[in-house]
């Protein structure tokens, strides 16, 4: 038999969400006119005027339209989970990630560490660079359990974490060109654009610096060429 453990969504999961997603959603528009009339007593609640017009229809095709809406709905957010969930399959050689439809393999050999931080997978390559980095939802002890069953370099923490420093504006141990990225990351993180910090993080470990974030504030390292 071939030795594999995948890590990710069960099927158990897969299945609530697949059947319970369409129900609740076409619920929700079934007794969206009920919702409206309960929500319009609230005071400054938002989207009033939405909530006041839809108290005004009377007819029962306002639920069945509803419900069908939020049936489908419910099964755009089966995709979407689905997409937005990482997948983690594991042989003895090589790790597959599967996350938003994009697939990347990586072997054991080019792997120097894997992490948890916070709900954050992290894997480091030989020299310590970020090689990957993506929210992940599971259970550390699982997520341990399965890398050490395969005897990949499973650690309990950032192995460099002693290695950050406090990145400010104009760090001189940086060229203007990576300041200018972190600057620009700094921005893209008080603003909550979350997707290009990610970005930007990304192009950073190009540049091979690495970030860690505690709010918005970053700390960084520089990676050492072996």
């Amino acid at each position: 038999m071939y030795n594999e453990t995948t890590l990710g969504l069960s099927k158990i999961e897969k299945a609530l969400l697949i059947i319970l997603s369409p129900i609740i959603g076409a619920l929700l528009g079934w007794f969206i006119p009920s919702i409206a009339e309960w929500a319009i007593k609230i005071p400054f609640i938002p989207f009033e005027g939405v909530f006041e017009w839809i108290a005004t229809l009377e007819s029962q095709w306002v639920s069945v339209i509803a419900a069908v809406l939020g049936m489908l709905a419910g099964v755009f957010f089966v995709f979407y989970a689905f997409s937005e969930s990482l997948k983690v399959t594991i042989t003895d050689e090589q790790l597959k990630l599967e996350f938003k439809e994009k697939a990347t393999t990586l072997h054991k050999s080019e792997i120097s560490a894997i992490y948890l931080e916070k709900k954050e997978l992290v894997i480091l390559s030989l020299n310590g660079n970020e090689r990957f980095r993506v929210p992940f939802d599971a259970k550390r002890d699982a997520v341990s359990g399965a890398f050490e069953k395969h005897r990949y370099p499973w650690k309990d923490k950032d192995p460099f974490e002693n290695q950050y420093q406090r990145w400010i504006a104009d760090h001189p141990d940086f060229p203007a060109h990576v300041n200018a990225l972190i600057s620009a990351r700094e921005r893209a993180l008080k603003n909550e654009e979350s997707e290009e910090a990610q970005v930007l993080r990304k192009d950073l470990a190009s540049q091979g610096i690495v970030v860690r974030d505690k709010d918005t504030r970053q700390y960084v390292r520089i990676v050492k060429e072996r």
